[in-house]
């Protein structure tokens, strides 16, 4: 092991070292900004003249970018690093986020055709896509050149609790500064994106890299049998959470019966609070206990989100609507820690930053198809109907989850 990894060293005893602490206070700030644009688009979205459809259309278009631009990020990082592509990744975050709050202030504070705003909005979208999108991949990567196998499952609930923590503190912000504007919030998220991104370059190490057998940059098909179930399982659950999340402000206005921008997006925030709290928490429960292995996640993350899918298609108040979501918030933590500790020990120590793009693409490829056919439900079917489906899936998914079997491929 080399000096410069010296503050990452996997210590059996010591897993919650300072290079980890300092990757989440960069992770955090990364998750609140995503999960604070959930509060800020939805009730800005009719104001500017534009469509649901459109709106969901938004995220696909720039999802597929992302999804595509994290397998080359995470390929990459297995060659020249991953602290520097964390760099590129909180750059190219506050840049795309400054381009997407300058075009939501366009379309409020102007006049633009429907149509140029939409195409602004994609655009700055696609810029964000393209370069915030080397974040995840070189993250879970970091976190696997720095913990052992059996701790995997522990460094991979680690990168959620993070998420966790950000979907919990962005919504909160963004609830709390509604008052100043509605868009003020990107701003804020901006600067500590900045901060962090000055923070990791100065503190950071680089973890010791592993080799490759050969010379050429990692690829790991996506029908590699290894990591086949763990994609599958990780595209369908992002589909059936993004199809009701993204619905979720027009669902409590539609079927709750809240009225208003502002409480509709308080609302909203209060909803994703709740989920956050409970995967926050449950992401701790699953590091503390070493003894929960992938395997048992998976079996426990996937009939909880089908039961809560039931949960919020029979809520009429928000007392259901904040059951729904924390039950989705502890499905979200056992499942993705699960399926990111399973994949990740199932294959080589060189091929960490190569499964970790596949790992960040899977997931957003179901956050292209959510976007589209949560709205289409909701229009078409009624606003019950996503979760509905959810359920349905889910139920479905829990079933496969029980046949995925995970197997150590090479001890460290």
């Amino acid at each position: 092991m080399t000096n410069s990894a010296m503050g990452a060293i996997a210590d059996p005893d010591k897993f919650f070292t300072p290079d980890k602490a300092l990757l989440l206070v960069c992770l955090v700030t990364y998750g609140m900004g995503q999960s604070v644009l959930f509060v800020v688009f939805p009730p800005l979205v009719e104001t500017m003249g534009l469509t649901k459809t459109q709106f969901g259309l938004i995220f696909s278009i720039s999802n597929i970018v992302l999804a595509i631009a994290a397998v080359y990020w995470g390929r990459l990082s297995d060659k020249v690093g991953r602290k520097p592509l964390l760099l590129v990744g909180l750059f190219g975050y506050a840049f795309g986020t400054s381009l997407l709050a300058l075009t939501l202030e366009w379309g409020v504070r102007g006049t633009p055709a429907p149509l140029l705003l939409f195409g602004g909005i994609v655009l700055a979208r696609l810029v964000y896509a393209s370069l915030a999108s080397a974040i995840n991949p070189s993250a879970s990567a970091y976190l696997a050149d720095t913990t052992t196998r059996e701790q995997r499952a522990q460094g991979m609930a680690l990168l959620g609790m993070s998420s966790g923590i950000g979907t919990m503190l962005g919504p909160a912000m963004g609830g709390a500064l509604a008052f100043i504007s509605v868009i003020f919030p990107l701003y804020v998220v901006i600067g500590l994106s900045l901060m962090a991104m000055v923070l990791l370059a100065v503190k950071l190490k680089e973890p010791e890299k592993h080799e490759s057998p050969t010379t050429e940059t990692t690829k790991i098909s996506w029908l590699d049998p290894r990591v086949r179930p763990f994609l599958l399982l990780f595209f369908f659950f992002w589909m059936g959470f993004m199809m009701n999340q993204i619905i979720v402000a027009f669902y409590l206005e539609q079927h709750i019966g809240i009225k208003g921008d502002a409480n509709v997006a308080r609302a909203a925030a209060s909803a994703l609070v709740a989920m956050a709290i409970w995967a926050t928490g449950m992401q701790f429960f699953i590091i503390k206990r070493k003894s929960l292995g992938p395997q048992q996640m998976l079996r426990i993350g996937f009939p909880v989100f089908a039961i809560g899918a039931m949960t919020l298609y029979f809520a009429t108040s928000m007392i259901g609507i904040w059951v729904a979501f924390s039950l989705f918030g502890i499905s979200m933590a056992m499942a993705n820690a699960g399926i990111a500790g399973g994949a990740s020990i199932s294959v080589e120590p060189h091929e960490q930053g190569a499964i970790g793009g596949l790992l960040s693409a899977a997931p957003i490829f179901g956050m292209v198809i959510g976007p589209l056919i949560g709205p289409a439900l909701f229009d078409f079917y009624g606003p019950q109907a996503p979760a509905l489906v959810a359920a349905i899936t889910f139920t479905l998914l829990s079933i496969y989850a029980f046949t995925v079997k995970v197997s150590v491929q090479k001890t460290d």
